[in-house]
Parts: structure tokens; C-alpha cells; sequence
């Protein structure tokens, strides 16, 4: 609201004329007006990064505690203004003016959800001072795994999925436009509530400690191998037992393991790298079909991560005995010849 008119005080015995006449009173009615309207409001926020399982009744449950909270601070009456936005992969997104219309909106919809917002205005009169007191609540929740998923279409190929998982780490926001901040933090205080009631996904913790140093697992585990299949055949050879002959067959032969060996660690602890980082504790919406199938192909995921895991660290751990084993083996093949 901007003053527009320009407004002129004059005396009482000024006489008759066109010129409106507004006492101190009134005077500062108007501009008092005009400050409450264009003044900014101040703003409180939180964030979230808990894994939250979220599911229709879920969202039903945080939009009945906010409507709660709002009539605890007795707002005036037809106040409240209610918006949903439902956001999916590709781009597309569904606005709702009523909580009624989300809950009839489309369920069968292929397309995964990334985001849910809940906005809310209302206004408060407070009892001492009179004043008209201007509130804007807005909770986001997020889908990690939809999130993720888009990324993941989008982005080059060259790009690790350690990067694309460490992209996604928010899955629930709050922010309160606010006169009033004790009232604020009610809502805040709410969100926390609401937050800890949701399930949660349960991280492996085996895998989540690797995550940090996955990059350096290929790399040294395949200097180890190396290492100790040198240190296990330098140990165990005897020069003075072989003759020319075989000296240059040993050669051939270690020449050969080395490769294989190496080689196949190499890939062990790759695979090892990449189970680590596809890895995801699972956070999500599930309020349409393209959800489910989408949840369900993280979990698959999430197995497979967790199989090729353990089969790397079985493979590592196999060609550390191959690597204390080469010299015997190599030692038979010479023989047997």
C-alpha cells in the first residue's frame, strides 16, 4: 500500500474548503496503517535430514497439527488461507486450495513425487496492544529418493553417484513468517513433533562409515594386494634351488599371477567402491503409484549395494590368500614340467 494522496492539515478556522482536514488522531491511524502493511515480516526456519518414511497419513497428520496450532492462537475468523503444491518428476506439479482436493487428487499417477509443500496465512489480533499480526507457515517435505532419481536423469554420465548421493541431503523444511516469535516457535516446536513421530529407514553402519573414504578403497586395497603378494613370494623364493631354466619359467609364471592377481583385485575393491556409494538410506513420499515403483527399485538397489558389498570384501580377501599362496603355486606348475 503506497501513499498515494497527498493530504494537508489546516486549522479548524481555515474556513470552508475542498482540502481534506484530518486531526492528529487520524493522522496517525493512517500512517500506522501504512507502516503495519509494507513492513517486512521477520522469519524463523529449520531443516531437516532425517531419513522420514512419509506416507498419506502422514502428511494428513502434520496438516491437522498445524491447523491446531493456528486455532491455539485464536486467528481471526476466515483468516486462515490454505495452499498445497505437490511437485513430480519432469517438471510437473499440482496446486490445491483445500486439503479436501489434495486428498481426491490423482493417486494412480506414474510420475514419482520429489517435493510436498503445505503453506498456510492467517492473521492475529493481539489482545493487549489491538494490533493485527500477519503470519506465513510453510512446510516442505521432500522425497530423497525422487530427488536422487531426477538428478540422476539429468546428470552426465562422468558424475560418481558419491556426488549425486551427497546432492540429497534436506528432506524437511519449516519456515515461519512471524510478528509474534514466542507464536512462532510453536510451530517450530510442532514440526520437531512431527518429524520424530515419522518411521525412519534403519543405515547400515558398516556401509555408512565407509562412505567417507570409499574413494581410497580401490586404490590402497589394490596397493595391499600387490604388496603382499610381492612381500609372500620374495619370502618364500630360493634362487639357489633354480636353475636357469626354471629361473626363467618363475619369471614367466610370476609375471602372469601378477597380472591376474592384480587384476582381479583391482575389480574387487571397484566393485567394492561403487556397492558403497550406490548405497542410500531411503527417505521418500509415497502418496502415488509412481512412488511405490520407485521405492521399490531403491530398495532393490539398496540390496544389490549391500550383495556386491560383501562379495567384494570376499574377493579382496581371496586374493590376499592367492597372493601368500603364489609361490607354491607357481613352484608346482614348474615341476609338474
Amino acid at each position: 500500500m503506497e501513499v498515494s494522496e497527498i493530504i494537508e492539515v489546516v486549522e479548524s478556522h481555515s474556513g470552508n474548503t475542498n482540502v481534506s482536514t484530518f486531526d492528529d488522531a487520524q493522522l496517525d491511524l493512517y500512517f500506522k496503517i501504512h507502516q503495519k502493511v509494507n513492513q517486512k515480516s521477520e522469519e524463523i526456519s529449520k531443516s531437516y535430514k532425517n531419513n522420514i518414511l512419509v506416507e498419506f497419513s502422514d502428511i494428513e497428520e502434520l496438516h491437522e497439527k498445524i491447523i491446531q496450532t493456528i486455532q491455539s492462537a485464536n486467528p481471526h475468523r476466515g483468516s486462515i488461507i490454505m495452499q498445497m503444491m505437490v511437485s513430480h518428476h519432469e517438471g510437473e506439479a499440482e496446486r490445491f486450495k483445500t486439503f479436501e482436493d489434495f486428498k481426491n487428487h490423482n493417486v494412480t499417477s506414474p510420475n514419482p513425487t520429489t517435493e510436498l509443500g503445505l503453506i498456510y496465512k492467517f492473521s492475529i489480533q493481539d489482545s493487549k496492544s489491538r494490533e493485527v499480526e500477519n503470519y506465513k507457515v510453510v512446510a516442505n517435505v521432500k522425497s530423497r529418493v525422487g530427488e536422487l532419481y531426477q538428478i540422476e536423469q539429468e546428470a552426465p554420465s562422468f558424475i560418481s553417484a558419491a556426488i549425486v548421493s551427497s546432492m540429497v541431503t534436506t528432506t524437511a523444511r519449516i519456515m515461519v513468517e512471524y510478528s509474534d516469535y514466542v507464536k512462532a516457535r510453536h510451530f517450530i516446536a510442532m514440526f520437531d513433533e512431527w518429524i520424530k513421530g515419522c518411521d525412519e529407514s534403519k543405515e547400515i553402519k558398516f556401509i555408512s562409515k565407509l562412505k567417507s573414504v570409499s574413494h581410497l578403497i580401490s586404490r590402497f586395497g589394490h596397493l595391499i594386494i600387490i604388496s603382499l603378494l610381492g612381500l609372500f613370494v620374495s619370502q618364500s623364493i630360493d634362487t639357489g634351488s633354480l636353475g636357469s631354466d626354471e629361473l626363467i619359467k618363475f619369471i614367466v609364471l610370476y609375471g602372469s599371477v601378477f597380472v591376474v592377481i592384480s587384476s582381479l583385485a583391482e575389480l574387487c575393491f571397484r566393485k567394492l567402491e561403487h556397492a558403497i556409494d550406490s548405497y542410500l538410506a531411503l527417505s521418500y513420499l509415497k502418496i502415488n503409484k509412481g512412488d511405490n515403483k520407485l521405492i521399490k527399485s531403491f530398495k532393490d538397489r539398496n540390496k544389490r549395494s549391500i550383495r556386491w558389498s560383501l562379495m567384494g570384501i570376499a574377493g579382496g580377501f581371496c586374493m590376499g590368500v592367492a597372493s601368500s599362496a603364489a609361490y607354491d603355486f607357481i613352484k608346482f606348475v614348474i615341476n609338474t614340467n
